[in-house]
């Protein structure tokens, strides 16, 4: 029996237009975000979910609820699919963050499988809290189909982790757009990516 997962980032929020590091720390959807998500919204409405999961973030809390329309659901939350937290550096933009503390900020982006930080969650971490949330997820829906609303780092670690991917190269391949869309199909012995980061909903 193999379970269906819909997996998905929040829509398009304040702090990303500004270009700040948002990682528990939380800020609002943007027009442009609640759009994205009422678009994928419809392109998902004959999805016929059996439960819909998401961050406890209040961005990703929102998606879920315009992704469940008027489906007779509760969008589970759970903090374990929250977004890395940044530490210190959330609400600061990149610049910020590389002049005040350029060694750590180079190791995050040039050796990210090595990165460590006193407040800055590593990436091991979330891979390992992502992936254990999902198989959990997936044990409770046998054969049945669900959707997961995350964050663009958290969901990043967890496809590398079914590509088999190293953190190495966890750089190496495009950020998720906000409110793309990928689909694995999981059981027992395989995991599958039918699709991934499918953006065809933005022009719906």
């Amino acid at each position: 029996m193999s379970t269906l997962v819909y997996l998905t980032r929040h829509g398009e929020t304040v702090w990303n237009t500004k270009k700040l590091m948002q990682g528990w720390k939380d800020s609002s959807l943007t027009d442009k975000g609640i759009k994205q998500a009422k678009q994928l919204a419809q392109s998902l409405s004959e999805v016929p979910f059996d439960a819909i999961y998401s961050s406890t973030s209040d961005r990703a809390v929102k998606t879920a609820e315009i992704i469940k329309g008027k489906r007779p659901l509760q969008v589970i939350q759970t903090d374990t699919l929250r977004e890395l937290s940044f530490g210190n550096w959330e609400g600061k933009t990149f610049d910020e963050n590389e002049r005040e503390s350029p060694k750590e900020w180079s190791a995050f982006w040039e050796t990210p499988h090595i990165f460590s930080s006193n407040t800055v969650e590593c990436f091991s971490k979330v891979q390992e809290r992502m992936v254990k949330t999902i198989n959990y997820i997936v044990k409770q829906h046998p054969n049945e189909t669900v959707c997961v609303v995350s964050h663009s780092i958290a969901l990043k670690l967890l496809l590398d982790f079914f590509e088999n991917n190293t953190l190495e190269n966890l750089w190496s391949s495009s950020p998720i757009p906000p409110t793309s869309l990928t689909l694995l199909k999981i059981d027992s012995v395989t995991n599958e990516i039918i699709f991934k980061c499918d953006t065809s909903h933005y022009n719906a």
